[in-house]
């Protein structure tokens, strides 16, 4: 079933709404889950969402269902009324109207992706944990988990915008316990993949495999000023809570790491960030919540912050345009960064490692949630890793915490590496080598 729009815009302005919005989000997802080679978990799931917005009496109101049939539409209407009735004053021009922009072009949907078999994805899923297991004898528990998702997300209203969006992206996760001497490890490694093409099995299964076995032996180190490489994951970490800052709407609200920062070197000059929702990324998107074109942007130029990213109204209010970042969050609407990528450096993993000399390769964050101050920057995380001595990496590393501030972190980066993963955190990062970290250890 589908929700008639044209009836529902009419009946909308029957009601004296003067514009009025629809919004929806599909998504199918297939997860499979496998243990030691036999699978447990093979789960269909349809996900939706629809949301309505509208202007009633100069005032806006919003409205939140699951159902998409034309039977909803005057509960969906009387809902929207309510809310107009205790919201607040928007103005019209907050809406988009069709013809209004021209849209970029993304490449989010593959059609060879959403061709391969279930069961092609099952076998995988069982190769995969089948195949580490038997790696390494001290491997005991090997899980592996693939989650095809495939969506869909349409805005419309009704000034004539009428927007459409396909995705499909595939989700491949690979965890390993093992066990010496008493002394259980675990590890886990996973890839975001915009289709198959290059998806090495052996290598990922090497790659977990690894990651577990190398931290046996495991200690803590002297507390202390270190120089640390940060890896990819935890990069993609202290990015997605430095993206907060770019907010003109934390700006207003004077919560921002970044006011009175713009267009200053606040950052070291290795640093560039950029944001990219055109190409062909798993996160990319033409359009952002209030139907406004996305594009590629610099956020960061070599240190530099180069200004705050805007929805309609925060845009209205500063006397610039949209840049598109538009993002709807517990009914209300509000600037956001949705993607960045760290720009490449020209290191190696090794190399960072050679330029740092002595000090830490710290490999996880923990305790983000609680541990990092978002206002402040201040963070203070569960972390563990390995020991680099002499340019190369030696035992492993466990039970300490690294502390520092966001804006000293990203002051701090002396080489960027050269080899990029995309994150859970719809980020690109590579691994970064920093100068001066605070770690308490023993």
């Amino acid at each position: 079933m589908a929700i008639d729009k044209e009836k529902l815009f009419a009946a909308a302005a029957k009601r004296g709404f003067t514009i009025f919005e629809l919004s929806s989000s599909r998504q199918d997802k297939l997860t499979i889950s496998t243990y030691n080679g036999e699978t447990e978990t093979y789960m269909i799931a349809d996900d939706f969402g629809m949301n309505m917005r509208g202007i009633l009496d100069g005032k806006g109101g919003s409205f939140k269902t699951d159902r998409a049939d034309d039977a909803i539409i005057e509960q969906a209407l009387d809902a929207v009324a309510t809310s107009a009735k205790y919201g607040q004053p928007i103005d019209e021009d907050l809406f988009v109207g069709g013809g209004e922009y021209e849209y970029e072009k993304v490449d989010t949907f593959s059609e060879a992706l959403d061709a391969i078999p279930p069961a092609e994805l099952k076998a995988l899923c069982e190769r995969l944990s089948t195949a580490a297991l038997k790696a390494d004898s001290r491997v005991y528990n090997a899980n592996a988990d693939i989650e095809y998702l495939r969506g869909v997300k349409t805005l419309s209203n009704s000034k004539g915008l009428d927007l459409e969006a396909k995705f499909n992206n595939i989700t491949v996760v690979l965890s390993c316990e093992a066990k010496q001497d008493g002394e259980p490890v675990s590890h886990y490694e996973y890839y975001i993949l915009p289709s198959m093409d290059g998806f090495d099995e052996a290598e990922f299964v090497k790659k977990t495999v690894d990651g577990t076995v190398k931290q046996f032996g495991g200690s803590t180190v002297d507390s202390g000023k270190y120089k640390v490489v940060f890896s990819d994951n935890c990069v993609a970490t202290l990015t997605e809570a430095l993206m907060d800052a770019f907010s003109a709407f934390d700006a207003e609200q004077h919560l921002s790491l970044l006011e009175g920062k713009i267009g200053e070197q606040v950052f070291s000059k290795h640093l560039t960030i950029t944001e990219e929702p055109i190409g062909n990324a798993p996160y990319c998107f033409p359009f952002d919540s209030e139907g406004v074109p996305c594009k590629n942007k610099t956020l960061v130029d070599k240190g530099v912050p180069t200004g705050f990213v805007y929805d309609l109204a925060t845009a209205k209010r500063a006397g610039v345009k949209s840049t598109g970042n538009g993002r709807t969050a517990g009914g209300n609407v509000r600037p956001a960064v949705s993607c960045a990528a760290i720009e490449s450096g020209k290191m190696t993993l090794d190399e960072l490692f050679g330029h740092v000399g002595d000090g830490l390769y710290i490999t996880s964050l923990g305790g983000v949630s609680t541990g990092l101050d978002r206002q402040s920057g201040n963070y203070s995380l569960e972390a563990s890793g390995y020991r680099i001595e002499k340019g190369n990496l030696t035992s492993p590393v466990s039970l300490i915490t690294v502390a520092g501030n966001l804006m000293e972190t990203f002051a701090g980066i002396t080489a960027v590496g050269k080899d990029r993963k995309f994150t859970f955190y719809n980020i690109v990062a590579p691994a970064i080598a920093v100068d001066v970290q605070s770690i308490s250890g023993k």
